[in-house]
């Protein structure tokens, strides 16, 4: 009885091994339909909710979901590792691994990470020349990679420099390996501070960018501020002075402004784009509008109080006519003479201002507008009595402009919500607007 159950449970190819003990990863919110396996991702359902698998999923990308090039949401479950089993038969002979076909072993390996990949390069010859196909590599994440190498003692005092310079000789390895076998990439995360000239990682990303064709990105990172894995208690940092921070930022900023120029000539069909973006530059905005299929974008601040003018917002949602969700973070200087934007969009469908401080709105003319988050912060600059300022109720701007709308932050409209804001919705109101009649509070 026993022999027989234990023949039943091996039916099957794989066995589906969940870790248990493994860490959870970084939020993973969006994952291609080529590839089912979320890529990590900064953003939370608390710190940004476009990101979120928790209360918005059923809106986010449903745009995409029937045309099969765009994005789709992935859950958050424990992550999964295939273990291939011998197959029995019935004549009791085992099916070896190496007897499936092409396509099989191909759709096998696409569930292992880069890593794993590389790992499983060294298993033997042929592993190698499987894994070495460019259809394995059509995500790529550059900066995916542990900080850890093996400790090298000086005296007895381990140096922390050692792992971060095994960590840059693992990204521009991985980046010859890709010129190499020159895949076609749908899926592109970067991560560096592109002002290090040292670590050559602009360097790298242009010599990518020469070998590799990159008319088929339609997801893309691009984090040119700074790089999460570089230590921050490294030698160089202990004798950085304030000059020299603000000499780095702004040549880091000069560096993304022609760089982003030269990669918006490559982004042919880029759909969702994460970026810090800088509102300083008029340039900035022209090279953004040039992405025409852009649909999902995320604006990231490059800087703490920083002032947008409204040209550039309206120049910026009118040259992108097919973007249907936008996330703004924004950090502009408040006080008595603070800036009230209006915004305008025939398209959008989303929009995500929860992140921003001081961004007011005066008017909304958005028709195609659903959902809608917005969040308070009282830090925005100096402080000032809001019986000092003019601010627009948010309900009444929504009322005007957006007829269509379905959902403010987690909270589902009702039919008759235009009619008088009362219950439930006036306590929204109370918590994200900053007019006279929604704050109570004696200080903005």
């Amino acid at each position: 009885m026993d022999v027989r159950r234990l023949r039943s449970g091996r039916k099957s190819r794989f066995k589906l091994h969940r870790e248990c003990h493994r860490k959870p990863s970084l939020v993973d919110s969006y994952c291609t339909d080529d590839e089912n396996r979320p890529s990590s991702c900064r953003y939370s359902h608390t710190a940004f909710p476009l990101f979120s698998n928790s209360s918005d999923d059923e809106v986010i990308l449903s745009h995409s979901s029937g045309r099969g090039s765009g994005l789709k949401v992935s859950h958050s479950a424990p992550s999964c590792r295939l273990i291939p089993l011998p197959m029995e038969d019935a004549s009791g002979n085992f099916f070896p691994f190496f007897n499936l076909p092409l396509d099989c072993k191909l759709k096998i390996f696409s569930y292992l990470n880069p890593i794993e990949k590389g790992q499983g390069m060294s298993v033997c010859k042929e592993w190698y020349q499987v894994l070495r196909t460019p259809s394995l590599w059509c995500n790529v994440l550059l900066w995916d990679f542990p900080l850890t190498c093996v400790p090298t003692v000086r005296g007895g005092i381990h140096n922390p420099g050692d792992c971060y310079s095994c960590y840059k000789r693992r990204v521009h390895g991985f980046a010859g390996f890709l010129i190499r076998i020159r895949p076609l990439v749908r899926r592109l995360e970067f991560k560096f501070d592109i002002s290090q000239e040292k670590d050559g990682y602009l360097s790298m990303l242009r010599n990518l960018m020469c070998h590799i064709p990159f008319r088929e990105v339609r997801y893309m990172v691009f984090n040119w501020k700074d790089t999460p894995s570089r230590p921050f208690w490294l030698e160089e940092f202990k004798q950085c002075r304030c000059q020299d921070v603000l000499y780095s930022n702004r040549l880091r900023a000069r560096k993304y402004i022609f760089f982003f120029e030269e990669l918006s000539k490559h982004l042919i069909k880029i759909e969702t784009l994460i970026l810090p973006f800088d509102w300083s530059c008029t340039r900035n905005v022209e090279n953004l509008t040039q992405l025409k299929t852009l649909q999902t974008l995320v604006l990231e601040k490059s800087s703490v109080f920083q002032s947008v003018p409204q040209s550039r917002l309206d120049k910026l949602l009118a040259g992108l006519p097919s973007l249907r969700q936008l996330m703004l973070e924004i950090w502009t200087p408040s006080g008595v003479g603070m800036t009230k934007y209006d915004l305008s969009s025939e398209s959008l469908e989303f929009l995500d201002v929860s992140q921003c401080r001081g961004f007011y709105l005066r008017s909304l003319t958005m028709p195609r507008l659903k959902r809608f988050r917005v969040a308070r912060h009282p830090w925005n600059g100096p402080m000032v009595f809001p019986a000092r300022l003019n601010i627009p109720c948010l309900y009444d701007i929504l009322c005007l402009g957006t007829p269509r709308l379905m959902k403010i932050n987690d909270h589902y409209l009702k039919e008759n919500w235009k009619n008088s804001c009362h219950g439930r919705l006036d306590e929204v109101f109370k918590s994200v607007c900053s007019c006279r009649k929604h704050k109570t509070g004696w200080m903005m």
